[in-house]
């Protein structure tokens, strides 16, 4: 090569370097992301499916404790997926694009906590049936999520706090995606929320300990404050558990 074009070379390979991947997360989105996203909702199909899975990681059981048992993650392109996946009808891509710049970027993340044998009321269920509850509801120490938990995303062992936490009741044990869109809580339609008795603005903690068999804690942040890199949703309890997942977002969207 000769010598006078090397620094041409280099100068274009650093640029390269600081192009984000086109399968980054972004935010906000590009015009050429937002049409790729309503796209894929209106497919909804196998690749749609697998796109929600790229965002969920399934975890273990312990040997005591609660059970953090699912961490997904919902970026502004998962969400706006979604958005088109449950428009399926007269939803057009001007209309997408309309709605998206109408709001600002938001990330969620829903960790799922189980409750077990050891922590919070399932040795109270049997086949999915509630049984009677114990005659001194004193003797058992209700679940609390605020007494019981932190939770948060860390990058570069800096930790961001969430704009706001909302504990949904989950009364049947699943697993997989949860659907989301920023209108409502799909969780919210569970038979369980109607149980969960005050919740002081912060989402309900300890509610009707009877009532169901875990939770579903949505994390809320500004997705200003979250760089495409990696990224731990980290769970600490009071039994000691730490629990510790990582997202990549330079290869999630």
């Amino acid at each position: 090569m000769p010598q006078t074009l090397r620094p041409g070379f280099a100068i274009l390979a650093a640029a390269l370097l600081l192009v984000p991947p086109a399968l980054a997360f972004q935010s906000p989105l590009s015009d050429e992301a937002i049409r790729d996203a309503y796209f894929l909702g209106q497919r909804n199909d196998e690749a749609t499916a697998n796109l929600f899975l790229s965002y969920l990681r399934t975890l273990p059981p312990p040997k005591s404790g609660p059970y953090i048992s699912e961490v997904e993650f919902y970026t502004p392109y998962s969400q706006l997926v979604e958005r088109s996946r449950l428009h399926s009808v007269g939803y057009s891509a001007q209309q997408a694009t309309k709605d998206y710049r109408a709001t600002s970027d938001t990330i969620y993340v829903r960790i799922r906590i189980d409750f077990t044998s050891t922590y919070g009321a399932f040795e109270l269920y049997r086949s999915g049936r509630l049984l009677d509850a114990p005659k001194r509801a004193a003797e058992t120490q209700r679940p609390d999520y605020y007494r019981d938990f932190r939770a948060g995303i860390t990058q570069k062992d800096q930790w961001i706090e969430p704009l706001s936490i909302q504990i949904v009741p989950a009364g049947w044990q699943r697993s997989g995606h949860v659907p989301f869109s920023d209108f409502f809580f799909a969780p919210f339609l569970s038979p369980a929320s109607f149980y969960s008795g005050s919740s002081n603005g912060r989402g309900s903690s300890h509610g009707c300990a009877y009532c169901f068999i875990g939770w579903d804690v949505w994390l809320q942040y500004d997705a200003s404050d979250v760089r495409s890199d990696d990224a731990t949703v980290e769970v600490l309890t009071t039994d000691g558990q730490h629990i510790a997942v990582l997202f990549d977002l330079s290869h999630l969207r």
